[in-house]
């Protein structure tokens, strides 16, 4: 398996396992999870060596994660920490400046349209209606 998405889930050390049966795994997709631990990302990372993409969007995750991150994935190209906030920038001058790292400025508190949630019509029998897109949650 090279390419593995678990958006939205309630994850906790279970995924550890997973990735130890995942040596070449190049992209990995954890958006809006909660539960992680840092021995859960340290695991991951670890058991992953070979991951280019990793996308943590919406994650409570913090600075020693990225700290692990950048320790053990030495291939990694892209990493997305979109809303992600308890991220200092400090800690992430320290990565490797080769890696992409998607995360959106908030310090000036003003929002542009791609930070916004993607909106996909949804065609209906009646009418169109506009749905925003959550993993965890699709309002109609």
């Amino acid at each position: 398996m090279v390419y593995l998405r678990l958006e939205g889930l309630k994850i906790s050390d279970a995924l550890i396992k997973i990735a130890r049966y995942c040596p070449k795994l190049l992209h990995l997709s954890l958006n809006s999870c909660i539960c992680f631990t840092n021995r859960c990302i340290t695991e991951i990372t670890r058991s992953c060596p070979k991951l280019k993409y990793l996308e943590l969007g919406d994650c409570s995750i913090g600075n020693e994660a990225i700290k692990k991150i950048a320790n053990n994935c030495t291939n990694l190209k892209y990493l997305s920490l979109k809303w992600c906030r308890r991220i200092s920038n400090k800690v992430l001058k320290k990565v490797n400046p080769k890696i992409k790292i998607k995360r959106p400025d908030y310090s000036d508190n003003e929002f542009s349209d791609s930070d916004l949630p993607s909106l996909i019509p949804i065609f209906t029998g009646r009418r169109n209606r506009i749905a925003i897109t959550n993993p965890l949650e699709t309002i109609i």
